[in-house]
């Protein structure tokens, strides 16, 4: 009887720590067979508009892929975390999301300064980062193999600008009226680059700090110089600023912009000054493509509101993701890091992604675009092939 109960035991034992086994494989393949994406952007402050399309184009791509299975057996989550557009603020998110989070792979950030900051650490740490926002052109000059650009870059976009302004608006003479941070500063520098190889006169070059509300100073300069063209290199609420102050002051010019302004609110805060105003961009949700108009269909039936180009680049770095964890089966972040780089046969909404060896994607197609009433207007596609 003695030895029953012993032989008992000993199977009750045996089976709690089999369950026990079992129950720590299921729990490791589980956790295997997740994504944990960080998500960083100015979700407030002057440029919330963007990080909050961000955000929710990441979550509407996340939720969809799942009940979908796109990404095989894999699931997909996404921790969000706000910069304000702050460097300082985006290296401390980011480093969070990677500590406390335990992320696999960043998307982030907006700004080229936090962009470059929160680098450091994915570099540091070997986690896959991808900006789906930040244009600024020293990104991918560095040589970091981690880092990848899902918009087009700041080279590409003032090349484009400026052979427009002088092949179609037939503009000689231009100044350039730029933030006054890494993005501002290197679009800047690329500006008058492209104009020297145009032949384009550079009569003046301003510069503001982000958050300025006077910028009459720098335009009665420009006014002075004989511009006849403004190109303007920073974010959607000073570029309005500058639009009306430039209106307000008789400037007969045409102004231009890039993709960093390329929001709602432009048009909301210029009004009548932004009116015939060029920038590029990489999407439009009035364009006829299907997958556009499936895409902003899907967003505005989640968010009752069109989706701007931020969000129509973040929902396309999400779908890549799924792709390259599907290819690469894993999580690891050196297996993650090549999948992405080896992204091929995609059909997205900004074009058919594809990473140059500095981890630019070169399958986009820019447009430019103009503002006409209530909407950005389709003038010219470039392609970056």
């Amino acid at each position: 009887m003695r030895n029953k109960k012993i032989i008992g035991m000993i199977l009750v034992v045996l089976s709690v720590v089999t369950s026990l086994v079992g129950l720590t494989g299921c729990s490791n393949t589980v956790s295997q067979k997740v994504l944990k994406i960080g998500v960083i952007g100015p979700e407030s402050g002057g440029a919330a508009q963007l990080g909050q399309g961000q955000r929710k184009a990441i979550q509407l791509a996340v939720d969809e892929i799942n009940a979908q299975k796109l990404a095989g057996d894999w699931k997909l989550e996404a921790y969000f975390e706000d910069d304000e557009g702050n460097p300082t603020k985006s290296a401390s998110a980011t480093n969070k999301l990677i500590q406390q989070s335990q992320v696999n792979v960043i998307i982030g950030a907006i700004h080229s300064s936090a962009t470059l900051a929160d680098m450091v650490i994915t570099q540091r740490t070997g986690i896959p980062q991808l900006t789906a926002g930040s244009t600024g052109a020293s990104i991918t000059e560095q040589g970091n193999k981690w880092v990848f650009r899902t918009a087009v870059n700041d080279e590409f976009q003032a090349n484009a600008l400026l052979k427009y302004a002088k092949d179609v608006t037939k503009v000689t003479k231009i100044a350039t009226l730029t933030a006054a941070d890494d993005y501002g500063q290197s679009g800047e520098k690329l500006l008058i680059i492209a104009a020297q190889k145009e032949g384009l006169e550079l009569t003046n070059k301003s510069t503001y700090n982000n958050g300025d509300k006077d910028f009459k100073p720098q335009l009665l300069s420009i006014k002075d110089s004989g511009a006849q063209a403004i190109f303007m290199w920073g974010l959607y609420n000073d570029a309005a600023l500058i639009a009306k102050q430039a209106k307000q002051l008789g400037l007969n010019v045409q102004l231009f912009g890039a993709s960093g302004m390329a929001a709602q609110k432009l048009i909301e805060l210029g009004g009548d000054a932004v009116q015939g105003l060029i920038l590029t961009q990489t999407f439009l949700p009035s364009s006829p493509d299907q997958k556009v108009s499936e895409f902003v269909n899907k967003y505005k039936n989640q968010y009752q509101e069109d989706p701007i180009p931020h969000a129509a680049q973040a929902y396309d770095t999400v779908y890549i993701l799924a792709d390259a964890v599907k290819k690469a089966n894993s999580n690891k972040p050196d297996a993650l890091r090549d999948a992405i780089a080896k992204t091929t046969g995609l059909k997205l909404v900004t074009g058919n992604p594809q990473f140059d060896d500095k981890g630019n994607d070169i399958g986009k197609h820019l447009l430019i675009t103009a503002i006409k009433g209530n909407m950005y207007e389709l003038i010219q596609t470039v392609s970056t092939n």
